[in-house]
């Protein structure tokens, strides 16, 4: 096995070797210029490498609801992400209605073109129960048959664009206080009119009401 050897002044070494195992001959071509401070080295899958930021996730909305008691989750001034991400523990509504999402552009909200498909599943049951909202005023991305203000609401709603046309997926359970039964759904959709650049985002309940219990973190990701 070669190996490159790297001494320093003082006599010790860094060592750079190949792998265990190669099975053709691999190329990679360095940078031209240093990067910038906190910068990574990445390559283009073609064995030129570069410097540059890595992907990271930004902060940008946080709910403690038992303290905020939130009409809705709601982050706005966002500047068209790539990544929306809702990561939510034990959230819980007053209401017993469906939850519902809208996006929007700094003029205000989308409402129409919302698709919904989904399936949820109580622990122990062999096949899951489908159902689809078609051509809304909303998504909703908890499910339209979970309606008790006694759900309880683990998990996250991922929102990706492309070509500035959104989509979500949600991977989330549902629990209940003093009982051992629980729900998994994984419920998706699109936006089929919405193009503009993406301001706001919002979740809230059809019913009205509160956010009266659980934690939830929004983060975006450029």
């Amino acid at each position: 096995m070669s190996e490159l050897n790297l001494t320093h002044s003082n006599g010790n070494k860094v060592k750079l070797t190949t792998p265990d195992t190669l099975s053709a001959n691999k190329t990679f071509k360095l940078p031209g210029a240093d990067g910038s401070s906190n910068q990574a080295m990445v390559t283009n899958g073609s064995g030129a490498l570069s410097f540059a930021a890595p992907v990271t996730w930004t902060t940008v909305a946080s709910f403690d609801c038992a303290s905020t008691n939130a009409s809705d989750l709601v982050v706005t001034g966002l500047s068209n992400p790539q990544v929306i991400m809702y990561v939510f523990h034990e959230l819980k509504h007053s209401a017993s209605s469906y939850n519902i999402m809208r996006i929007g552009s700094s003029s205000g909200y989308q409402t129409s073109g919302y698709f919904d498909i989904g399936t949820y599943r109580q622990a122990g049951d062999a096949d899951p129960t489908s159902t689809r909202g078609h051509n809304q005023g909303q998504w909703a991305p908890l499910d339209y048959n979970f309606t008790n203000n006694t759900n309880l609401y683990s998990g996250k709603i991922v929102l990706t664009r492309t070509f500035n046309r959104w989509s979500y997926v949600t991977h989330c359970d549902v629990s209940y206080s003093g009982s051992n039964t629980q729900y998994e759904l994984f419920w998706r959709g699109h936006n089929r009119n919405f193009s503009s650049s993406l301001d706001r985002v919002n979740m809230f309940n059809n019913g009205g009401g509160n956010y009266t219990s659980g934690y939830v973190t929004i983060l975006t990701q450029s």
